[in-house]
């Protein structure tokens, strides 16, 4: 095996408890020197085919550009040496004794690190903090001190990924859902894009055999919190353009403003959903709505391919938006991959069940995409019905090169009607005519 071109450090993937030390350890690496990869990542067979797995799993292994392999304690010394402004505690482990006393503790910390995972009091009790470890932990005071200084008291700014797991108060949820930000991300990749841009292309069918309608756009989405979107055709008889700022919007259809309130209501909706949709896993970061872990299953295959053994996890919105009380969307996440394969939706408004399958990720500034989504009507037993549309994204770039001059002088708030809180995700994406006013039986 060729010697890796950067420092390469195996860890516990699925250790919260490690992740969160990685992510501060990542803040710290200015030139990139190391890559941190998961032992469960299935790429690692093959780029370390010697690795003993069980032993990786024991203690964290890292691999030089020399080609040398240092483990436990003695891979931090090597990766302090590194990492900005830790050079010297690499240098503590040259005074007698304390290779042996670093190794000590770092055993006892890696055989305790699920529970110090634990964000709640019940799993943080005596047997993972009692006097013990802390005599230990004291004896490594100069090295966390140092890594942990630059954030004062050992805690870093907010983790939105970390409150969203405290949030979640459903141990096999918190698990299904850090799996599934790593794997599209992770977080740290996501969080550095300010916007994204894609060709957005939409072939609604409707239950028939060709589609009926084909809408084909650019879409331009900040990702920040003002929630602003864009749309812009980019074929068709009557082209538009679709601003959205929060609750502002302005449609220019042909050139020439819409201003009919009922005519403003569906771009408004569909904009919601297109940006919800392409935003899933991220929007889960949300606190106010509720997950909830729902059981193992493998679902019916798609295609000639079978289907993997999924965690099914539940979305729901009561807390944040009551009048969709009784609506649910189901997450299926591969136990291979850990990439949402489909989700089963239900809407209460009309009781109707919708299928969502997942498919053709590929990752694009570090950010992982499911770049084609198909949706079919389906039933309680989330079986596939007949299909429905098809969305494709390409061309995603985030990090495109616009910025606030694109929603510059919108119309003001005061002329847009009021909006539901959450969008109603199941169901069609559109009517026949994405550019007419919502119709009775549009839904």
């Amino acid at each position: 095996m060729s010697a890796p071109a950067r420092y390469v450090a195996l860890y516990d993937g699925d250790c919260r408890f490690c992740i969160r030390w990685r992510d501060r350890m990542i803040r710290r690496d200015s030139k990139r020197a190391i890559e941190w990869v998961s032992v469960h990542d299935p790429s690692v067979a093959t780029r370390f085919p010697g690795i003993d797995r069980e032993d990786a799993l024991r203690q964290m292994w890292v691999y030089a550009p020399d080609g040398s392999v240092h483990k436990g304690a003695e891979g931090w010394r090597i990766l302090f040496g590194v990492l900005d402004g830790l050079s010297w505690v690499s240098g503590l482990y040259r005074i007698p004794g304390v290779p042996f006393v670093m190794d000590r503790v770092y055993r006892y910390i890696a055989a305790r690190r699920y529970r110090l995972s634990c964000s709640n009091a019940a799993c943080r009790g005596p047997a993972g903090a009692g006097p013990k470890a802390l005599g230990l932990l004291a004896l490594l005071i100069p090295a966390l001190v140092a890594s942990t200084s630059v954030w004062g008291c050992g805690e870093g700014p907010p983790d939105p990924v970390s409150e969203r797991l405290q949030a979640i108060a459903d141990p096999q949820a918190e698990d299904v859902v850090l799996a599934m930000f790593e794997a599209y991300g992770p977080h740290t990749a996501w969080s550095a894009h300010h916007n994204v841009e894609y060709t957005y292309r939409l072939q609604l069918y409707a239950g028939g055999k060709e589609p009926q309608k084909i809408v084909h756009q650019v879409h331009r989405i900040d990702l920040g919190a003002g929630e602003r979107s864009f749309a812009q055709d980019l074929e068709g008889a009557e082209p538009q353009v679709v601003r959205v700022a929060g609750s502002r919007i302005e449609v220019i259809r042909s050139g020439a403003p819409v201003t009919d309130p009922t005519q403003l209501e569906f771009p408004r909706a569909f904009m919601r959903i297109a940006r919800f949709t392409f935003l899933l896993p991220w929007n889960l970061l949300d606190t106010e709505s509720r997950l909830q872990y729902r059981g193992e299953r493998t679902p019916p295959r798609a295609g000639h391919v079978p289907s993997d053994e999924c965690d099914v996890v539940r979305l729901t919105f009561e807390e944040k938006d009551p009048s969709r009380k009784d609506d649910w969307h189901d997450l299926y996440v591969s136990r291979v991959n850990h990439l949402i394969d489909r989700i089963h939706s239900y809407r209460g408004e009309d009781r109707s069940y919708w299928l969502s399958l997942w498919s053709d990720h590929r990752t694009f500034g570090g950010v992982r995409v499911a770049t084609r989504r198909e949706t079919h009507a389906s039933d309680v037993a989330a079986t596939i019905g007949p299909l429905e549309a098809v969305v494709e994204y390409s061309d995603v770039r985030f990090d495109a090169p616009f910025g606030d001059e694109v929603w510059a002088g919108m119309p003001e708030e005061s002329e847009a009607p009021s909006i539901p809180a959450v969008p109603a995700t199941a169901g069609r994406l559109a009517p026949p005519d994405p550019s007419a006013p919502p119709q009775s039986d549009a839904q």
